[in-house]
Protein backbone atom coordinates (compact mmCIF):
# COMPACT_ATOMS: atom_id res chain seq x y z
CA UNK A 1 0.00 0.00 0.00
CA UNK A 2 0.86 3.61 -0.29
CA UNK A 3 1.52 5.21 2.76
CA UNK A 4 -0.65 8.34 1.83
CA UNK A 5 -2.88 5.96 1.01
CA UNK A 6 -2.81 5.65 5.02
CA UNK A 7 -4.82 8.61 5.63
CA UNK A 8 -6.97 8.63 2.67
CA UNK A 9 -8.49 5.86 3.39
CA UNK A 10 -8.60 6.12 7.83
CA UNK A 11 -10.43 9.40 6.28
CA UNK A 12 -12.94 7.90 4.27
CA UNK A 13 -14.07 5.28 7.16
CA UNK A 14 -13.54 7.89 10.26
CA UNK A 15 -13.86 11.46 9.12
CA UNK A 16 -14.70 13.02 12.29
CA UNK A 17 -13.03 10.91 14.70
CA UNK A 18 -9.71 12.38 16.43
CA UNK A 19 -6.70 11.95 14.62
CA UNK A 20 -4.02 14.19 15.73
CA UNK A 21 -3.85 15.59 18.98
CA UNK A 22 -1.09 18.55 19.47
CA UNK A 23 -1.00 21.30 22.43
CA UNK A 24 -4.44 22.58 22.26
CA UNK A 25 -5.37 21.34 18.61
CA UNK A 26 -7.23 18.43 18.22
CA UNK A 27 -7.33 17.69 14.12
CA UNK A 28 -9.84 15.45 12.73
CA UNK A 29 -8.56 12.59 9.81
CA UNK A 30 -11.24 14.40 7.23
CA UNK A 31 -9.18 17.54 8.42
CA UNK A 32 -5.70 16.22 8.06
CA UNK A 33 -6.79 14.55 4.71
CA UNK A 34 -8.25 17.76 3.45
CA UNK A 35 -4.73 20.03 4.11
CA UNK A 36 -2.73 17.14 2.85
CA UNK A 37 -4.53 16.94 -0.64
CA UNK A 38 -4.55 20.67 -1.16
CA UNK A 39 -0.80 20.73 -0.32
CA UNK A 40 0.07 17.90 -2.61
CA UNK A 41 -2.13 20.11 -5.62
CA UNK A 42 -0.12 23.32 -4.69
CA UNK A 43 2.97 21.29 -5.02
CA UNK A 44 2.12 19.53 -8.08
CA UNK A 45 0.82 22.86 -9.48
CA UNK A 46 4.57 24.41 -8.69
CA UNK A 47 6.11 21.64 -10.65
CA UNK A 48 7.10 18.85 -8.22
CA UNK A 49 7.09 15.58 -10.13
CA UNK A 50 6.98 12.21 -9.16
CA UNK A 51 9.94 11.21 -6.90
CA UNK A 52 11.25 14.83 -6.16
CA UNK A 53 12.67 15.02 -2.81
CA UNK A 54 11.58 17.64 -0.40
CA UNK A 55 13.30 18.09 2.98
CA UNK A 56 10.51 19.06 5.74
CA UNK A 57 12.99 20.66 8.64
CA UNK A 58 10.22 20.95 11.35
CA UNK A 59 9.38 20.36 15.31
CA UNK A 60 6.76 18.17 15.90
CA UNK A 61 3.53 20.06 14.76
CA UNK A 62 0.82 19.39 12.58
CA UNK A 63 2.11 21.87 9.83
CA UNK A 64 4.61 18.53 9.76
CA UNK A 65 2.41 15.59 9.45
CA UNK A 66 0.66 17.69 6.58
CA UNK A 67 3.82 18.11 5.27
CA UNK A 68 4.53 14.77 5.39
CA UNK A 69 1.31 13.21 3.86
CA UNK A 70 1.40 16.28 1.87
CA UNK A 71 4.63 15.69 -0.32
CA UNK A 72 3.47 11.89 -0.40
CA UNK A 73 0.58 12.20 -2.19
CA UNK A 74 2.06 15.17 -4.58
CA UNK A 75 4.50 11.92 -5.68
CA UNK A 76 7.51 12.88 -3.70
CA UNK A 77 9.97 11.77 -1.72
CA UNK A 78 9.90 13.06 1.89
CA UNK A 79 13.29 14.36 3.75
CA UNK A 80 12.69 14.92 7.01
CA UNK A 81 15.34 16.39 9.22
CA UNK A 82 15.35 16.36 12.38
CA UNK A 83 14.71 20.28 14.03
CA UNK A 84 18.24 20.43 16.25
CA UNK A 85 20.39 20.48 13.23
CA UNK A 86 22.82 23.36 11.93
CA UNK A 87 23.36 24.85 8.69
CA UNK A 88 26.60 23.18 7.52
CA UNK A 89 24.97 19.66 7.59
CA UNK A 90 21.21 21.08 6.96
CA UNK A 91 22.84 22.28 3.37
CA UNK A 92 24.64 19.41 3.00
CA UNK A 93 21.08 17.79 3.24
CA UNK A 94 19.41 20.18 0.93
CA UNK A 95 22.20 20.16 -1.74
CA UNK A 96 23.16 15.87 -1.54
CA UNK A 97 19.25 15.35 -1.89
CA UNK A 98 19.00 17.41 -4.59
CA UNK A 99 15.50 18.32 -2.56
CA UNK A 100 13.35 20.60 -4.97
CA UNK A 101 11.16 22.10 -1.67
CA UNK A 102 12.32 22.87 1.85
CA UNK A 103 9.52 23.05 4.67
CA UNK A 104 11.40 25.66 7.46
CA UNK A 105 10.01 27.28 10.54
CA UNK A 106 10.12 31.28 9.76
CA UNK A 107 11.46 31.42 13.39
CA UNK A 108 14.62 29.93 12.01
CA UNK A 109 15.26 31.94 8.99
CA UNK A 110 19.06 33.39 9.76
CA UNK A 111 19.95 29.66 9.98
CA UNK A 112 18.06 28.54 7.35
CA UNK A 113 19.54 30.73 4.60
CA UNK A 114 23.11 29.87 5.80
CA UNK A 115 22.47 26.33 4.81
CA UNK A 116 20.70 27.52 1.48
CA UNK A 117 23.81 29.34 1.00
CA UNK A 118 26.34 26.96 1.96
CA UNK A 119 24.30 24.30 -0.15
CA UNK A 120 23.91 26.32 -3.16
CA UNK A 121 21.03 24.57 -3.73
CA UNK A 122 17.77 26.02 -5.95
CA UNK A 123 15.41 24.86 -3.61
CA UNK A 124 12.35 27.02 -2.84
CA UNK A 125 11.64 27.48 0.73
CA UNK A 126 7.85 27.26 2.22
CA UNK A 127 7.89 29.34 5.17
CA UNK A 128 5.24 28.02 8.51
CA UNK A 129 4.85 29.38 11.84
CA UNK A 130 3.42 32.19 13.31
CA UNK A 131 5.55 34.67 12.02
CA UNK A 132 4.30 35.95 8.51
CA UNK A 133 7.24 35.27 5.97
CA UNK A 134 8.00 38.56 3.32
CA UNK A 135 5.99 39.56 0.73
CA UNK A 136 7.76 38.22 -1.99
CA UNK A 137 8.13 34.45 -0.19
CA UNK A 138 5.80 31.29 -0.01
CA UNK A 139 4.26 30.31 3.56
CA UNK A 140 2.59 27.42 4.51
CA UNK A 141 -0.76 28.54 4.83
CA UNK A 142 -1.07 29.18 1.27
CA UNK A 143 -0.26 25.88 0.58
CA UNK A 144 -2.89 24.74 1.95
CA UNK A 145 -5.55 26.51 0.75
CA UNK A 146 -8.62 24.30 -0.57
CA UNK A 147 -7.95 24.23 -4.28
CA UNK A 148 -11.52 23.35 -6.71
CA UNK A 149 -9.30 20.17 -8.06
CA UNK A 150 -6.35 18.12 -7.43
CA UNK A 151 -5.16 15.85 -9.95
CA UNK A 152 -2.64 12.97 -8.35
CA UNK A 153 0.06 11.30 -10.16
CA UNK A 154 -0.64 7.55 -10.38
CA UNK A 155 2.40 6.07 -8.43
CA UNK A 156 2.84 2.34 -7.20
CA UNK A 157 4.65 0.57 -4.32
CA UNK A 158 8.02 0.17 -5.61
CA UNK A 159 8.19 4.34 -5.83
CA UNK A 160 10.65 6.58 -3.53
CA UNK A 161 9.07 7.04 -0.01
CA UNK A 162 11.81 8.56 2.14
CA UNK A 163 15.32 9.83 2.52
CA UNK A 164 16.34 9.69 5.97
CA UNK A 165 20.32 10.96 6.81
CA UNK A 166 22.01 9.31 8.93
CA UNK A 167 25.98 9.67 9.68
CA UNK A 168 28.36 7.72 8.14
CA UNK A 169 31.84 6.20 9.74
CA UNK A 170 33.33 9.63 7.33
CA UNK A 171 31.46 12.09 8.96
CA UNK A 172 29.22 12.88 5.82
CA UNK A 173 25.98 11.74 6.18
CA UNK A 174 24.17 8.63 4.12
CA UNK A 175 20.66 8.88 2.80
CA UNK A 176 18.23 5.92 3.71
CA UNK A 177 16.61 4.95 0.97
CA UNK A 178 13.31 3.87 1.14
CA UNK A 179 10.41 3.16 -0.77
CA UNK A 180 6.68 3.01 0.18
CA UNK A 181 6.84 -1.36 0.07
CA UNK A 182 9.75 -1.19 2.05
CA UNK A 183 8.09 1.11 5.15
CA UNK A 184 4.94 -0.90 4.26
CA UNK A 185 5.81 -3.87 4.90
CA UNK A 186 7.73 -2.73 8.30
CA UNK A 187 4.34 -1.02 9.64
CA UNK A 188 2.57 -4.39 9.13
CA UNK A 189 4.52 -6.26 10.91
CA UNK A 190 5.02 -3.88 13.73
CA UNK A 191 1.05 -3.68 13.82
CA UNK A 192 0.56 -7.25 13.73
CA UNK A 193 3.11 -8.22 16.69
CA UNK A 194 1.62 -5.04 19.03
CA UNK A 195 -2.43 -5.63 17.99
CA UNK A 196 -2.74 -1.89 17.54
CA UNK A 197 -5.97 -1.55 16.08
CA UNK A 198 -8.09 1.79 15.83
CA UNK A 199 -9.18 2.05 19.48
CA UNK A 200 -5.16 2.82 20.38
CA UNK A 201 -4.31 6.21 21.60
CA UNK A 202 -0.62 6.94 20.78
CA UNK A 203 1.90 9.45 22.48
CA UNK A 204 4.91 10.17 20.65
CA UNK A 205 7.52 11.72 22.08
CA UNK A 206 10.28 11.33 19.37
CA UNK A 207 11.01 13.31 17.02
CA UNK A 208 9.54 12.44 13.03
CA UNK A 209 12.88 12.92 11.76
CA UNK A 210 13.77 9.51 13.40
CA UNK A 211 12.94 6.46 11.87
CA UNK A 212 11.36 5.38 15.07
CA UNK A 213 9.25 8.76 15.81
CA UNK A 214 8.28 8.37 12.31
CA UNK A 215 6.69 4.69 12.32
CA UNK A 216 4.67 5.96 15.50
CA UNK A 217 2.51 8.42 13.25
CA UNK A 218 2.35 5.59 10.25
CA UNK A 219 1.45 2.84 12.95
CA UNK A 220 -1.40 5.22 14.42
CA UNK A 221 -2.47 6.73 10.70
CA UNK A 222 -2.44 3.09 9.19
CA UNK A 223 -5.11 1.76 11.98
CA UNK A 224 -6.91 4.84 11.95
CA UNK A 225 -5.74 5.50 15.90
CA UNK A 226 -4.81 8.60 17.30
CA UNK A 227 -1.53 10.43 17.94
CA UNK A 228 -0.95 12.64 21.13
CA UNK A 229 2.54 14.24 19.17
CA UNK A 230 4.62 16.09 21.69
CA UNK A 231 7.95 18.07 21.00
CA UNK A 232 9.97 16.07 23.30
CA UNK A 233 9.32 15.04 26.96
CA UNK A 234 9.56 18.43 28.44
CA UNK A 235 8.34 18.53 32.48
CA UNK A 236 7.91 14.01 33.18
CA UNK A 237 4.86 14.86 35.21
CA UNK A 238 3.44 16.39 31.86
CA UNK A 239 3.70 12.92 30.39
CA UNK A 240 2.00 11.23 32.82
CA UNK A 241 -0.84 13.43 32.75
CA UNK A 242 -1.51 13.24 29.05
CA UNK A 243 -1.44 9.26 29.47
CA UNK A 244 -4.24 9.99 31.87
CA UNK A 245 -6.41 12.88 30.19
CA UNK A 246 -5.77 11.04 26.57
CA UNK A 247 -6.38 7.92 27.75
CA UNK A 248 -3.04 6.93 26.12
CA UNK A 249 -2.47 2.85 25.73
CA UNK A 250 0.70 2.99 23.35
CA UNK A 251 4.40 5.16 24.36
CA UNK A 252 7.13 4.45 22.47
CA UNK A 253 10.67 5.28 23.96
CA UNK A 254 14.33 4.78 24.71
CA UNK A 255 16.63 4.24 27.83
CA UNK A 256 16.92 8.38 28.03
CA UNK A 257 12.83 8.86 28.17
CA UNK A 258 12.87 5.76 30.86
CA UNK A 259 15.64 7.39 32.59
CA UNK A 260 13.70 10.08 33.42
CA UNK A 261 9.89 9.09 33.83
CA UNK A 262 11.62 6.60 36.75
CA UNK A 263 12.98 9.99 38.81
CA UNK A 264 8.87 10.34 39.35
CA UNK A 265 7.68 9.36 42.42
CA UNK A 266 4.25 9.19 43.81
CA UNK A 267 2.94 8.18 39.99
CA UNK A 268 -0.55 6.04 41.08
CA UNK A 269 -1.81 2.81 39.09
CA UNK A 270 -5.00 4.52 38.36
CA UNK A 271 -2.92 7.48 36.40
CA UNK A 272 -1.19 5.28 34.01
CA UNK A 273 -3.92 2.49 33.72
CA UNK A 274 -4.71 3.19 30.02
CA UNK A 275 -1.36 1.90 28.71
CA UNK A 276 -1.29 -1.00 27.14
CA UNK A 277 1.80 -1.17 25.66
CA UNK A 278 5.34 0.60 25.99
CA UNK A 279 7.89 -0.45 23.64
CA UNK A 280 11.82 0.85 23.89
CA UNK A 281 14.23 1.07 20.75
CA UNK A 282 16.98 2.92 19.47
CA UNK A 283 19.11 1.83 22.14
CA UNK A 284 19.69 -1.43 24.67
CA UNK A 285 17.39 -0.75 27.76
CA UNK A 286 19.67 -1.29 30.61
CA UNK A 287 18.26 -4.36 32.42
CA UNK A 288 17.83 -2.83 35.78
CA UNK A 289 15.21 -0.92 34.07
CA UNK A 290 12.77 -3.77 33.46
CA UNK A 291 11.73 -4.52 36.69
CA UNK A 292 11.32 -0.85 37.82
CA UNK A 293 9.69 -0.38 34.84
CA UNK A 294 7.05 -2.80 35.55
CA UNK A 295 6.24 -1.26 38.98
CA UNK A 296 5.79 2.24 37.50
CA UNK A 297 3.60 0.57 34.79
CA UNK A 298 2.10 -2.29 36.25
CA UNK A 299 -0.21 -2.97 33.93
CA UNK A 300 1.17 -2.55 31.24
CA UNK A 301 3.29 -5.06 28.34
CA UNK A 302 7.12 -3.65 27.55
CA UNK A 303 8.07 -4.69 23.73
CA UNK A 304 12.15 -4.65 23.63
CA UNK A 305 12.96 -4.14 20.39
CA UNK A 306 15.82 -3.65 18.08
CA UNK A 307 16.04 -2.51 14.71
CA UNK A 308 18.50 0.09 12.20
CA UNK A 309 17.45 2.68 9.80
CA UNK A 310 18.30 0.64 6.79
CA UNK A 311 15.48 -1.62 7.33
CA UNK A 312 13.76 -0.06 10.17
CA UNK A 313 13.15 -2.67 12.54
CA UNK A 314 14.38 -6.37 12.91
CA UNK A 315 13.36 -7.87 16.34
CA UNK A 316 10.83 -7.73 19.28
CA UNK A 317 10.90 -9.81 22.74
CA UNK A 318 7.65 -10.84 23.65
CA UNK A 319 6.24 -9.42 27.01
CA UNK A 320 6.38 -12.88 28.44
CA UNK A 321 10.02 -13.62 27.69
CA UNK A 322 11.46 -10.52 29.76
CA UNK A 323 12.21 -12.66 33.05
CA UNK A 324 13.24 -15.64 31.03
CA UNK A 325 15.64 -13.69 28.43
CA UNK A 326 16.22 -10.28 30.18
CA UNK A 327 19.30 -9.38 27.83
CA UNK A 328 18.13 -10.77 24.26
CA UNK A 329 17.25 -8.29 21.84
CA UNK A 330 14.21 -10.96 20.99
CA UNK A 331 13.25 -12.59 17.79
CA UNK A 332 12.89 -11.49 13.93
CA UNK A 333 9.51 -9.65 13.85
CA UNK A 334 7.04 -10.59 11.41
CA UNK A 335 8.02 -11.39 7.38
CA UNK A 336 11.65 -10.59 8.18
CA UNK A 337 14.04 -13.52 8.65
CA UNK A 338 17.18 -13.45 10.67
CA UNK A 339 20.47 -15.10 11.05
CA UNK A 340 24.21 -14.52 12.54
CA UNK A 341 27.10 -15.10 9.50
CA UNK A 342 30.54 -15.02 9.29
CA UNK A 343 32.73 -12.77 7.27
CA UNK A 344 32.05 -14.67 3.95
CA UNK A 345 28.64 -14.97 4.63
CA UNK A 346 28.21 -18.71 6.07
CA UNK A 347 25.25 -19.06 8.93
CA UNK A 348 26.38 -19.72 11.92
CA UNK A 349 25.59 -22.00 14.81
CA UNK A 350 23.46 -20.91 17.89
CA UNK A 351 26.37 -19.61 20.57
CA UNK A 352 28.78 -18.36 18.05
CA UNK A 353 29.13 -14.61 17.67
CA UNK A 354 28.94 -12.98 14.30
CA UNK A 355 27.41 -10.59 12.41
CA UNK A 356 23.60 -10.15 11.80
CA UNK A 357 22.11 -10.54 8.42
CA UNK A 358 18.57 -9.40 7.16
CA UNK A 359 16.51 -10.89 4.53
CA UNK A 360 12.75 -9.07 4.08
CA UNK A 361 10.87 -6.85 2.31
CA UNK A 362 11.84 -3.81 4.63
CA UNK A 363 15.27 -3.82 3.85
CA UNK A 364 16.67 -0.17 1.96
CA UNK A 365 16.68 0.40 -1.56
CA UNK A 366 20.13 1.61 -0.77
CA UNK A 367 22.27 4.58 -0.17
CA UNK A 368 21.22 7.96 -1.93
CA UNK A 369 23.85 8.37 -4.72
CA UNK A 370 26.04 6.03 -3.13
CA UNK A 371 26.65 2.87 -4.94
CA UNK A 372 29.36 1.27 -3.04
CA UNK A 373 28.43 1.89 0.25
CA UNK A 374 25.44 -0.05 -0.95
CA UNK A 375 27.16 -2.96 -2.20
CA UNK A 376 28.97 -3.37 1.20
CA UNK A 377 25.80 -3.38 2.78
CA UNK A 378 23.63 -5.50 0.62
CA UNK A 379 24.26 -8.76 -1.16
CA UNK A 380 22.36 -11.46 -3.06
CA UNK A 381 21.04 -14.02 -1.30
CA UNK A 382 21.07 -17.73 -2.44
CA UNK A 383 18.58 -16.78 -5.39
CA UNK A 384 19.42 -14.07 -8.01
CA UNK A 385 15.73 -11.90 -6.65
CA UNK A 386 17.59 -11.62 -2.85
CA UNK A 387 18.81 -9.14 -1.09
CA UNK A 388 20.37 -9.59 2.32
CA UNK A 389 21.25 -6.92 4.34
CA UNK A 390 24.62 -6.45 6.70
CA UNK A 391 24.11 -5.12 9.40
CA UNK A 392 27.89 -4.39 10.19
CA UNK A 393 26.82 -4.92 13.99
CA UNK A 394 28.15 -8.50 15.81
CA UNK A 395 25.30 -10.73 17.71
CA UNK A 396 24.81 -14.29 18.74
CA UNK A 397 21.63 -16.64 18.68
CA UNK A 398 20.22 -19.02 20.85
CA UNK A 399 18.97 -22.41 19.84
CA UNK A 400 15.47 -21.38 20.23
CA UNK A 401 16.55 -18.10 17.83
CA UNK A 402 16.59 -15.44 20.24
CA UNK A 403 19.16 -12.94 19.61
CA UNK A 404 21.77 -11.25 21.74
CA UNK A 405 23.59 -8.02 21.03
CA UNK A 406 27.65 -8.25 21.26
CA UNK A 407 29.24 -5.73 19.85
CA UNK A 408 29.44 -2.52 16.93
CA UNK A 409 31.97 -3.61 14.61
CA UNK A 410 32.48 0.11 13.16
CA UNK A 411 33.23 3.00 14.95
CA UNK A 412 30.27 4.79 14.72
CA UNK A 413 28.86 5.99 18.21
CA UNK A 414 24.93 4.88 18.93
CA UNK A 415 23.79 7.17 21.63
CA UNK A 416 19.89 7.96 22.14
CA UNK A 417 19.37 6.10 19.45
CA UNK A 418 21.03 8.63 16.84
CA UNK A 419 24.48 7.34 15.03
CA UNK A 420 27.21 9.97 15.45
CA UNK A 421 30.20 9.69 13.63
CA UNK A 422 32.91 10.42 15.89
CA UNK A 423 34.61 12.12 13.08
CA UNK A 424 31.83 14.58 12.46
CA UNK A 425 32.11 15.48 16.59
CA UNK A 426 36.24 15.95 16.14
CA UNK A 427 36.01 18.19 13.25
CA UNK A 428 33.65 20.86 15.21
CA UNK A 429 35.97 20.70 18.32
CA UNK A 430 39.09 21.29 16.16
CA UNK A 431 37.33 24.43 14.90
CA UNK A 432 38.30 26.21 18.45
CA UNK A 433 41.91 27.25 18.09
CA UNK A 434 42.98 26.30 21.58
CA UNK A 435 42.72 22.73 20.63
CA UNK A 436 45.64 20.39 19.58
CA UNK A 437 44.20 17.25 19.01
CA UNK A 438 41.20 15.76 19.92
CA UNK A 439 39.98 12.03 20.06
CA UNK A 440 36.02 11.27 20.19
CA UNK A 441 34.74 8.22 21.47
CA UNK A 442 31.60 6.08 22.87
CA UNK A 443 31.54 4.45 26.48
CA UNK A 444 29.38 2.04 27.67
CA UNK A 445 26.02 4.10 29.65
CA UNK A 446 23.21 2.73 31.06
CA UNK A 447 20.86 5.78 29.57
CA UNK A 448 22.05 6.84 26.84
CA UNK A 449 23.66 3.68 25.19
CA UNK A 450 26.83 5.23 24.57
CA UNK A 451 27.65 8.24 25.58
CA UNK A 452 29.63 10.48 23.63
CA UNK A 453 33.05 11.11 25.29
CA UNK A 454 36.05 13.98 23.92
CA UNK A 455 39.40 13.62 24.95
CA UNK A 456 41.49 16.97 24.01
CA UNK A 457 44.54 17.74 23.97
CA UNK A 458 45.02 21.31 24.98
CA UNK A 459 47.88 23.81 22.47
CA UNK A 460 50.64 24.96 24.94
CA UNK A 461 49.60 27.73 26.90
CA UNK A 462 45.99 27.62 25.97
CA UNK A 463 43.09 27.53 28.43
CA UNK A 464 39.77 25.83 27.76
CA UNK A 465 36.79 25.01 30.69
CA UNK A 466 34.71 21.88 29.93
CA UNK A 467 31.02 24.38 29.55
CA UNK A 468 33.04 26.27 26.80
CA UNK A 469 33.46 22.77 24.58
CA UNK A 470 29.72 21.89 25.28
CA UNK A 471 28.96 25.50 24.65
CA UNK A 472 31.40 25.29 21.04
CA UNK A 473 29.93 22.13 19.99
CA UNK A 474 26.07 22.88 20.33
CA UNK A 475 26.38 25.89 18.04
CA UNK A 476 27.89 23.47 15.20
CA UNK A 477 26.37 19.67 15.70
CA UNK A 478 22.81 18.72 16.81
CA UNK A 479 22.04 18.34 20.59
CA UNK A 480 22.35 14.45 20.38
CA UNK A 481 25.87 15.19 18.74
CA UNK A 482 26.97 17.20 21.77
CA UNK A 483 29.80 15.14 24.08
CA UNK A 484 28.03 14.10 27.08
CA UNK A 485 31.85 14.04 29.31
CA UNK A 486 34.90 16.39 27.54
CA UNK A 487 38.14 15.34 29.43
CA UNK A 488 41.80 17.53 28.77
CA UNK A 489 44.50 15.06 28.63
CA UNK A 490 48.23 15.56 28.24
CA UNK A 491 48.05 13.03 25.14
CA UNK A 492 46.37 11.07 23.19
CA UNK A 493 46.65 7.36 22.10
CA UNK A 494 48.74 7.03 18.43
CA UNK A 495 49.41 3.86 16.47
CA UNK A 496 52.53 3.28 15.17
CA UNK A 497 52.20 4.99 12.01
CA UNK A 498 50.85 8.38 14.17
CA UNK A 499 47.07 7.89 14.05
CA UNK A 500 44.84 8.38 17.10
CA UNK A 501 43.86 4.89 18.15
CA UNK A 502 39.81 5.41 18.72
CA UNK A 503 39.80 1.69 20.07
CA UNK A 504 38.96 2.21 24.27
CA UNK A 505 40.62 -1.46 24.31
CA UNK A 506 44.29 -0.44 23.00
Amino acid sequence: MLLHDYLRQAAERHPKKVALVSGEQRWSYHALEEKATALAGHLQGQGLSRGDRVAIYLENTPEQVIAIFGVLRAGGCIVVVNPTTQAERLGFIIAHSEARYLFAPVEKRALVMKAMEQSGAPAGIIWAGEKKPGDDEQSFADYVKPLPAVTLPRMIDEDLASIVYTSGSTGKPKGVTHLHRTIDVAVNSIVEYLENNEEDVILDLLPLSSSYGLLQLLVTVRTAARLVLEKGIGYPFEVIKKIREEKVTGLAGAPTVWAILLKLENVKPADVASLRYITNAAAALPASFVPRLKVLFPHTRLFLMHGLTECLRTTYLPPDQLDIRPTSVGVGMPNVELWIQDASGNRLPPGVPGEMAVRGSNIMAGYWRDPEATARMITQGVYPWERVLRTGDLFKADEEGYFYFVARSDELIKSRGEKVSPIEVEDAIYLMPEVLEARVIGVPDQVFGQAIRAEIVLKEGQQLAVPQVKAHCRKHLEDFKVPHQVEFVASLPKTQGGKIKRSTGS
